[in-house]
Parts: structure tokens; C-alpha cells; sequence
């Protein structure tokens, strides 16, 4: 299922949000560091040099329904903080701070977002995965007008 909604974010969790990834352009795997600057993608079977940052935000929404947790990977994630991922990464490493207040940025601003659900199993336990797969400003001029029609329907 695909809904497109304007809702605002209330919390982010930090936590776990960037993890270290293979530098392979087609691999987004995790991986695992073997020494000082050698790290080990496990779908590859190599050993990098360096890694690439990726980034998967989980975001709790609301909207006059209520609230929702969503996933915004790389690009939507990059999109909604208006930092890159690799800038985040360095952030994270050296400002701990600033990183966190990076990630506080887009709280409480109004958005659209689109984002599917997807049922999932898991233990013997299903839930619905709620993944963004776009995520817009809101135009307060198209806006305005949108509801100026909505409202000239009812008069």
C-alpha cells in the first residue's frame, strides 16, 4: 500500500541511524573493521581500505490521524536533514553535538511524505514496514491555494 501524507517529525532516533558500508558502488552491506584501516565486506568477500557511510533513518511522523514510525534510507534521509551522509559520518566522529542537533533539524517542520507499507513476518510475528520513498517541502503558495479551492467547494 502507498500513501502520500503531510505529517511533521517528532523524534529521530540517533542511535544506529549511519552505519559503516562496503565502498563497492553495488554493495550497501555492513562492514566489519579488521584493523586499523582495513575493513571486511562479508557479501564481497573483501578487504577495503576505506568504507562509505550509509544512512537509515527511522522517524516517528504525525499527522491529525497519529503517529507512525517510518524508515527514510540514504536519499530521502539525505533529502529530509539537507546534509549528506558522508558529512554526517565526519560529524559524527568529531561533533557529537552538532550531529545530534543535524538530526534535530527537520523536527516539528511539515513535509510530505510518500511512503509504502510492506507486511513482514518475523518469529511468527507480522508487522507493517513503513519505508518513505520521497519526501518533499511543503510550497506554502500551492498549498494555500489547494485549500483555498477545498474551501470554495463548501461555500
Amino acid at each position: 500500500a502507498v500513501v502520500s501524507t503531510q505529517s511533521t517529525g517528532t523524534f529521530v532516533k540517533k542511535d544506529n541511524c549511519l552505519y559503516k558500508a562496503c565502498p563497492s558502488a553495488d554493495c550497501n552491506k555492513k562492514v566489519i573493521q579488521e584493523g586499523e584501516s582495513e575493513y571486511r565486506c562479508e557479501k564481497c568477500n573483501r578487504l577495503y581500505p576505506d568504507f562509505k557511510y550509509r544512512l537509515m533513518l527511522s522517524v516517528k511522523l504525525a499527522d491529525m490521524s497519529g503517529v507512525e514510525w517510518v524508515t527514510l534510507f540514504q536519499e530521502n534521509g539525505e533529502k529530509l536533514l539537507g546534509r549528506s551522509t558522508q558529512e554526517l559520518g565526519q560529524l559524527k566522529e568529531t561533533a557529537d553535538e552538532q550531529f545530534d542537533k543535524a538530526l534535530d533539524e527537520p523536527l516539528f517542520r511539515r513535509y510530505t511524505f510518500k511512503i509504502r507499507g510492506k507486511l513482514e513476518t518475523w518469529n511468527d510475528e507480522t508487522r507493517t514496514r513503513m519505508s518513505v520513498f520521497n519526501v518533499a517541502d511543503i510550497d506554502p503558495v500551492k498549498e494555500s491555494e489547494r485549500m483555498l479551492r477545498e474551501i470554495a467547494q463548501f461555500a
